[in-house]
């Protein structure tokens, strides 16, 4: 929306400025505030302040030639640059004078609110007329960027004051002259994480002279040196750390997240948090405060010589640098599936991987994951077109080398790409991939790129794995930005390795990653002949036989439904909706070494994703007893999609003074591989898999063993047939008729209790009504505009769905 003000100081700047100014650059005229306007803003400044060559930039020669003149106060005389503060104050948001050219009361009145806004008032009589020049200064400075110092969507005040004590306690009573203002909006970004760093320069002794917010030899040397902070610390380093602590929460772990709180005093919560931390961090779990956990809470590498079990790297490996590479303790290594150079160019590296290669790498005991990467440092790379072609021929080359169902491959973003970037190019460039796997969905994909790079492709466009270039530390998308959730591997750093001496060793560069264990393992074995799933396809197999040899009148079926559902799915509204669990049979599996433990997860053949084994199987059980394909809501319903739709709503409600938007809410948390969420990615491929199992069992008439076999073992489906490949396509059919109305209709119908059965309204009133939330909040009693988004987000994310499944 254009605001007359911002448009008059852009038209006053352009017209008084251009032609006038050395070096002044003219901003658009469209009444919206950004960048170029108060840049342009900036030059008139540096041109009123005597400074004859202007540069769009608040540089220390601008600043000292602002705190030279006593700074820019009431009763200043220059009329241009009373004009250039009234027009600052509009484009940040606040009041400016009527008239531009007078410093009013209302100007006073505006400069006095940013200094409070930025933590700088200290008490009475300190305001804008008062301050010192170096204040006054740092003030006017803030005038010229586009930092905001009043809380923003997505901030939290107890961010937001942290900044402010930033502020207050470094920039302004300790003067450390390397330090701006920081911006006070409750946001961790890049600004905030290099105000932080020099904090915490300033407190270990760094000399003020050299406080510069870079991680260098003299700050980790200090660092190390430090007290370990544990329960009970005090103090303005605990400050520091606990921020930190925050600005990397929350951790998930169990499905739960866990929280971190900024304190001045170390408590057992923050030894909670720590120890959560570290073992996401793939760190020494102590709880307390040692060198690794600081660094790692500060930089995207951590402590770049701290072990690491994985290495990627460009030259071809031969069965003796593997060897040496495997006896030196690395696990598993990336290598590259093509170049895109022929071999006569002189860019040219020879870095793809061979058949030849491939085999010396896993004889000599290392696993192997898949990178490919064409142009990747360029972002002309990065287009729908040449992702679907470069995904075409990632899965050709994968297909040829022999990777197994459901292997990872790392698409690379080797370059500093921006937020916009990211919006314009990258992501179009994954759905590109995502469209280019998904017509066979063999192969599943990663990202290979900075913090925010991995984070947004796997919010935005359902990237597995995230293989995360630490090693790029002063990228824009590794400051400011925690590691992702569903990081895999994380490069820390460049070396050369070697072995032996002389004509009997070598010598080659490689980046040292760290694996995180329990993520993306790599392939060990090429051409494999068992599914990923197997072990969960012998074990229904062997419980199917077990259960027809039991013999109690029961459908086998039911007996291997209600092992799995023996502990998480037998309380009273579960039995209430189907049979008790039938603990002669529990006991006579045990007694045939069948029970769950070890036996709660599976590979998902498509994804690679650990799928719980007793929630699928609970949504099957529900589904076969209340089979559920016309438009009326079922309890099969309730024990699939419609019980977590309802649990997720719930959530919405209970977030919804920080999400009172539910398609934001929707897009983090609904169907996320790794968030703190009541209806996750492994929820998802329960909720479908349950249902399409069903339709196996009663369509197909199949037993449970050649339904369960047919879904997770075929490994080039027909067009026609019922498999996990196409699990969304399948399930949004059968249930939903492809139709995105009557998707959102079912859901309306669910959480309104309209057109739904009996048992499952009352379901819905135990987990929407009652005590779990308060009366404002049922749907009935909600915006129906709020309600018509929710449903929607839920509709939309199958559809985006069905999309990644059909090459779109």
């Amino acid at each position: 929306m254009s605001d007359p003000n911002v448009l008059a100081a852009q038209r006053w700047v352009n017209a008084t400025y251009e032609g006038v100014a050395g070096g002044y650059e003219r901003c658009p005229q469209d009444g919206s505030t950004g960048w170029a306007t108060v840049l342009s803003l900036t030059q008139a400044l540096q041109h009123e302040l005597g400074i004859s060559q202007t540069v769009r930039n608040f540089g220390p020669g601008t600043f000292k030639a602002v705190v030279d003149r006593d700074g820019i106060r009431p009763g200043e005389r220059n009329a241009n640059l009373v004009r250039i503060v009234n027009y600052g104050l509009w484009c940040k948001g606040y009041y400016g004078a009527a008239s531009a050219s007078e410093w009013s009361e209302v100007t006073t009145s505006s400069m006095n609110q940013l200094l409070t806004h930025a933590g700088l008032t200290t008490g009475s009589g300190f305001d804008i007329s008062t301050v010192p020049a170096r204040v006054n200064a740092l003030i006017i400075k803030a005038l010229m960027r586009m930092d905001q110092f009043r809380l923003v969507s997505g901030g939290t005040s107890e961010i937001q004051d942290f900044q402010r004590h930033l502020n207050q306690e470094y920039v302004y009573q300790q003067q450390i002259t390397t330090m701006d203002l920081s911006p006070c909006d409750g946001v961790y970004a890049r600004d905030v994480q290099q105000a932080v760093m020099k904090a915490v320069q300033f407190e270990i002794g760094i000399d003020r002279a050299e406080i510069g917010g870079y991680f260098g030899s003299a700050t980790k040397a200090k660092l190390k040196e430090q007290p370990t902070l544990s329960v009970g610390s005090e103090g303005d380093m605990v400050h520091l750390f606990t921020a930190l602590c925050v600005f990397n929460s929350p951790v998930l772990e169990d499905g739960g997240a866990i929280p971190a709180s900024i304190r001045s005093t170390y408590t057992e919560n923050t030894a909670e948090f720590v120890r959560a931390f570290q073992r996401f961090s793939q760190l020494t779990v102590t709880g307390k405060s040692n060198y690794d956990t600081w660094a790692q809470l500060l930089v995207s590498t951590g402590n770049e010589y701290r072990d690491t079990t994985a290495c990627d790297q460009a030259q071809p490996l031969t069965f003796a640098r593997a060897k040496a590479l495997g006896d030196a303790g690395l696990q598993v290594v990336g290598r590259y599936l093509d170049e895109h150079l022929p071999p006569d160019d002189d860019d040219y590296l020879g870095k793809a991987l061979t058949s030849t290669e491939l085999s010396d790498i896993l004889r000599g005991g290392l696993r192997v994951y898949p990178i490919f990467q064409w142009n990747g440092t360029v972002k002309a790379n990065f287009t729908y077109d040449k992702g679907f072609e470069q995904g075409t021929v990632a899965e050709t080359r994968a297909r040829e080398f022999g990777f197994g169902r459901g292997t990872c491959i790392y698409f690379a973003v080797d370059f500093d790409a921006t937020q916009a970037d990211i919006d314009s190019a990258v992501i179009p460039y994954f759905r590109g991939v995502r469209a280019a796997l998904g017509r066979t969905n063999r192969y599943t994909y990663g990202v290979y790129g900075s913090r925010n790079v991995c984070t947004e492709v796997s919010n935005d466009v359902g990237a597995t794995w995230s293989f995360v270039s630490g090693l790029s530390w002063g990228f824009s998308g590794n400051l400011g930005f925690p590691l992702p959730a569903n990081w895999s591997f994380n490069q820390i750093l460049n070396t050369t390795f070697s072995y032996g001496s002389g004509s009997f060793g070598e010598a080659w560069e490689i980046d040292r990653n760290v694996w995180r264990r329990s993520s993306d393992p790599g392939t060990a074995v090429l051409n494999p002949a068992r599914s990923p799933a197997q072990d969960f396809i012998d074990l229904i197999e062997r419980l199917y036989t077990a259960a027809l040899a039991y013999d109690a009148g029961t459908d086998p079926t039911v007996l291997v439904c209600q092992f799995f559902r023996q502990e998480k799915y037998n309380d009273i509204e579960w039995r209430l909706t189907l049979e008790p669990v039938d603990q002669g049979w529990i006991e006579k599996a045990a007694e045939q070494g069948l029970t769950l433990d070890g036996r709660r997860y599976f590979t998902d053949p498509v994804t690679g994703t650990d799928v719980g084994t007793e929630h699928l199987m609970a949504t099957l059980e529900t589904c076969l007893r209340y089979p559920s394909t016309t438009d009326l809501v079922t309890m099969g319903d309730g024990g699939g999609w419609a019980g977590d739709l309802v649990t997720f709503y719930q959530d919405w409600r209970k977030n919804k003074d920080r999400y009172p938007n539910p398609m934001l809410f929707a897009r983090d948390y609904l169907g996320k591989r790794d968030a703190a969420s009541q209806f996750d990615n492994v929820d998802w491929i329960s909720d479908a898999d349950g249902f399409n199992i069903m339709r196996l069992i009663q369509a197909d008439s199949l037993s449970l063993p050649q339904a369960v076999a047919r879904y997770y073992d075929t490994d080039s489906p027909g067009a026609d047939d019922r498999v996990c490949q196409r699990r969304y396509t399948l399930f949004y059919a059968d249930r939903f008729d492809s139709n995105s109305s009557t998707t959102q209709t079912l859901a309306r119908n669910l959480l309104l209790g309209e057109n739904s059965d009996v048992a499952l309204i009352a379901g819905k009133w135990a987990l929407v009504g009652g005590p779990a939330l308060d009366s404002e909040d049922y749907p009935e009693n909600i915006e129906p505009t709020q309600l018509s988004n929710f449903v929607l987000a839920y509709a939309w994310e199958l559809q985006e769905r069905v999309d990644a499944e059909g090459g779109k």
